[in-house]
């Protein structure tokens, strides 16, 4: 008698995400405060196990960001601008890091050039359209686009599931409108632009009349109605936006979902 095959789960963890906010509360988000390797090791080890236990995945990876050439500065060069980098006994640690998730069973993937966040785009879409389930692992809201009947988004932080609920209650919208509403408001941490002088409100405006962007672009504008006019003249930092806010599910990995198959340590 053969044994039915579990469900596939993928779950994956935004690695660098999960490292640095341990490391910042360590540290007290401190840049003078020393590194105290071991414990912040210990920690990532004890975050992971809690994960596995808690989401029981088939499969796990964790994907770093590669070395920061990637599309996005190629289209828009002040793209995260001013960004702190990571401290330097961090990044000098990662390697080891990795050594000792991977003695856990949890597999690690570093793109070339590509960020995180479009690895896990591409990776969690491949996954959905097999019909099975993935977590991402992220207290990033910008994975809140990826939300579908088979992507589910974890903060482990707060033990909460960023849902639609989570959406709605934060931007007013639905995670199908999101891109549209980062598109109008921008991402001040990531400097992405946005449309000058719109705001929150505007977006929301425009997206309850217009539904989505595309709509708004193709209705007519008159006189009374400002904030549409202040849109269409504003059309090119508004789709400039939009491609940045936007992830790519479409990155060649050079990889296959059989790498990620998690084994319990002995």
């Amino acid at each position: 008698m053969k044994h039915k095959q579990p469900m596939i789960h993928l779950v994956i963890i935004d690695a660098l995400n999960l490292i640095r906010r341990i490391d910042g509360a360590l540290r007290g988000f401190s840049s003078d405060a020393s590194l105290d390797s071991e414990q912040l090791i210990n920690l990532t080890l004890q975050a992971l196990k809690k994960l596995i236990r808690g989401h029981q995945p088939t499969h796990i990876v964790a994907i770093f960001d590669g070395d920061g050439n990637n599309w996005r500065k190629a289209l828009y060069p002040q793209y995260k601008h001013d960004r702190k980098p990571m401290a330097e006994d961090l990044a000098l640690l990662l390697p080891k890091i990795i050594e000792q998730w991977q003695d856990i069973g949890v597999a690690s993937y570093q793109p070339p050039h590509d960020e995180a966040d479009d690895i896990i785009a591409t990776l969690s879409t491949k996954i959905a359209q097999r019909g099975a389930k993935c977590t991402v692992i992220s207290t990033d809201l910008g994975f809140l686009q990826l939300l579908s009947q088979q992507t589910k988004v974890w903060d482990h932080f707060a033990s909460q599931w960023q849902d639609e609920q989570l959406v709605q209650k934060k931007f007013n919208v639905s995670s199908r409108q999101l891109l549209d509403y980062w598109a109008i408001v921008g991402q001040s941490g990531n400097k992405i632009p946005g449309v000058a002088g719109m705001g929150p409100k505007a977006a929301l405006t425009l997206l309850t009349q217009f539904g989505t962007l595309k709509d708004a672009f193709s209705a007519q504008t008159d006189e009374k109605n400002k904030l549409l006019s202040k849109l269409h003249n504003n059309k090119q930092p508004a789709q400039l936006s939009y491609q940045l806010v936007r992830l790519k599910k479409d990155i060649a990995l050079g990889v296959n979902l059989h790498d990620f198959i998690y084994r319990q340590p002995h």
